[in-house]
């Protein structure tokens, strides 16, 4: 068995492609992987707790903290209260956030159209519900059934 067969070997030099190809077409924004992947989050939210960030990203926490502050200082992120829990901040993006995000979601996904240009429509589409279903599957859940 050669280690091209290797199934998470494959999965990780796709994933290293993708996010070479993301974070070279990022770079004219100043914007890392980890930083536009944030954003992404809670803009799609509404605005997340840095807690539920870091659970949601596989991050330490630490690391969210870093990736918001620099959002925070370039004015495209900010801390407010929590309406859930007074304790903690909700991250949202700003206006400022929101316009640079949409300028870097086009730039990410003809990163992508790089990266995947050797599969068709159908092909893609599958890929997408095999890794969602990956990544969205419930691990307790699972170790309940099995």
């Amino acid at each position: 068995m050669s280690s091209r067969d290797n199934l998470g070997l494959l999965l990780s030099l796709a994933s290293a492609e993708g996010v070479a190809r993301a974070t070279q077409a990022l770079r004219p924004l100043d914007l890392s992987v980890r930083s536009y992947t944030l954003l992404e989050r809670v803009i799609d939210t509404g605005g997340m707790s840095q807690r539920a960030l870091a659970d949601d990203l596989r991050l330490d926490p630490s690391q969210i903290v870093a990736l918001v502050d620099g959002l925070e200082t370039r004015g495209l992120a900010e801390r407010r209260p929590n309406p859930a829990d007074r304790r903690q901040k909700a991250v949202a993006a700003t206006a400022r956030g929101k316009q640079t995000y949409r300028r870097a979601k086009v730039l990410v996904d003809a990163s992508l159209d790089e990266v995947l240009g050797d599969l068709d429509p159908s092909e893609r589409a599958t890929l997408h519900e095999m890794l969602t279903r990956i990544v969205r599957r419930d691990p307790a859940a699972a170790e309940a059934a099995g």
